[in-house]
C-alpha cells in the first residue's frame, strides 16, 4: 500500500519548509495489523526528520537560537482511500522542558485539536542521556559546522534535493548507512519566507 506523506517543518519567523514524500508500506507491516503499521510509520518518520534537520539554517521556532532539536506530530489518515500522513515538525533549541518546548507542545495540540484528533505527546529527537544534538546548520553525517570552517560549504543531494553534507564521503557513509532507503520517496519541496542564504 502507497501511503502520500505531508511533512511540514516550521521555524523562527514563520519560515517553513513542506516536504511531500510518497513511500510503500511493507506488506509484513500490513500482515501484523494497525501496531505494527503505526510501529512502521513512526520508525520512519524517526528517521527522515534527521533530514529535514539538516534541510536549512534552522533556527528554533520559538526563541530564534540556533536550532538543535526536532519536535514531530503525526497524523494519521491511513482508513481513507487515499491513504496519506500530515506530519508536523518544530524546529527548537536546546532548551528541554523550558518555554520552547512547552509552546512546540502546545502548538501541538492546536493541531490535533483542528484535525479532530486526542491529546497526544509528540515525537521528539532529544537525547534521553542529555548529550547535545548537532546544529541543524551542520553536515548531516559528520556534523562539522559551517561557520567553524568557513571553507566549507555544504551541498545538497543530488537525489532529494534536501539534506546536506559537507563532502562527497559523507554523503556516500550516509547514503549506504541510512538515507538509501528515504531519498528516493521525496516528491517535492517548498520553501516558504526563506532567503537563499538560510537555505544554502
Amino acid at each position: 500500500m502507497e501511503v502520500e506523506i505531508i511533512v511540514t517543518a516550521f521555524g523562527f519567523e514563520r519560515r517553513h519548509l513542506k516536504i511531500t514524500l510518497r513511500s510503500v508500506i511493507p506488506s509484513s507491516a500490513l500482515r501484523n495489523g494497525q501496531l505494527a503499521v503505526q510501529s512502521w510509520v513512526t520508525d520512519f518518520l524517526r528517521d527522515f526528520v534527521k533530514d529535514v534537520k539538516h534541510s536549512g539554517k534552522w533556527l528554533c521556532a520559538h526563541c530564534g537560537k540556533p536550532a538543535r532539536e526536532l519536535q514531530f506530530d503525526i497524523m494519521s489518515y491511513l482508513h481513507l482511500p487515499k491513504p496519506m500522513l500530515a506530519v508536523y515538525v518544530s524546529q527548537l533549541c536546546e532548551n528541554k522542558d523550558g518555554p520552547c518546548d512547552r509552546a512546540a507542545k502546545a502548538e501541538s495540540n492546536i493541531w490535533r485539536e483542528h484535525a479532530g484528533a486526542p491529546p497526544n505527546p509528540p515525537n521528539s529527537t532529544r537525547n534521553i542521556n542529555a548529550v547535545e544534538q548537532p546544529l541543524s546548520r551542520s553536515c548531516a553525517y559528520c556534523h562539522q559546522d559551517p561557520s567553524e570552517a568557513p571553507q566549507m560549504k555544504l551541498k545538497r543531494c543530488g537525489g532529494c534535493k534536501l539534506i546536506r553534507y559537507c563532502s562527497v564521503e559523507c554523503q556516500t557513509a550516509d547514503y549506504k548507512q541510512r538515507h538509501k532507503s528515504i531519498c528516493k520517496t521525496v516528491v517535492s519541496l517548498e520553501y516558504a519566507k526563506w532567503t537563499v542564504d538560510d537555505r544554502d
